[in-house]
């Protein structure tokens, strides 16, 4: 078994994560294409999160080469509400592995990796949101400890 780096994303690695944003956008497209469409995404919006202080692209090689990379940010406090209890926590924003190098337990690796860098900021946990239609990445945040916390539901008009 290859042996996986994962490490911050500079801005070199800018064409690398776009092409793996390819992949995970078509695959968003597939699960639900009354919501979601392939477009480009925009170059100076990853360097701006790229260079961010509160936020890293954790990005995943096996001999040098990008196989997957998680966008990790910090969140904040949650909300200001009298009966909510205030948490610093980080947002899982986007995780992606290249469906050449999947169930390899990289996407567990990064999952780790933003467990990681959101304890040594000293935040309380990780949130993210996960399609209802992508079993995989269901099990695979629920094998990492994740739990359902909230549903979002919506009705068609």
């Amino acid at each position: 078994m290859q042996k996986t780096v994962i490490r911050p994303a500079g801005e070199g690695d800018i064409p690398a994560i776009i092409a793996l944003y390819r992949e995970l956008d078509a695959a968003m497209v597939d699960l639900q294409p009354e919501f979601f469409c392939e477009a480009p995404r925009e170059e100076a919006e990853i360097s701006s999160t790229v260079k961010a202080q509160d936020a890293d692209f954790l990005l995943a090689e096996q001999d040098g080469t990008p196989v997957g990379f998680a966008l990790v940010t910090y969140a904040g406090w949650t909300p200001a509400y009298s009966c909510v209890l205030p948490h610093r926590y980080a947002r899982l924003e986007d995780l992606v592995v290249g469906k050449a190098y999947r169930g390899r337990g990289i996407g567990g690796e990064l999952l780790a990796a933003a467990k990681r860098w959101a304890r040594n900021r000293r935040l309380e946990y990780v949130e993210l949101n996960v399609l209802a239609q992508n079993e995989s990445a269901v099990k695979l945040y629920e094998s990492q400890d994740f739990v359902e916390a909230t549903k979002v539901m919506r009705c068609m008009l």
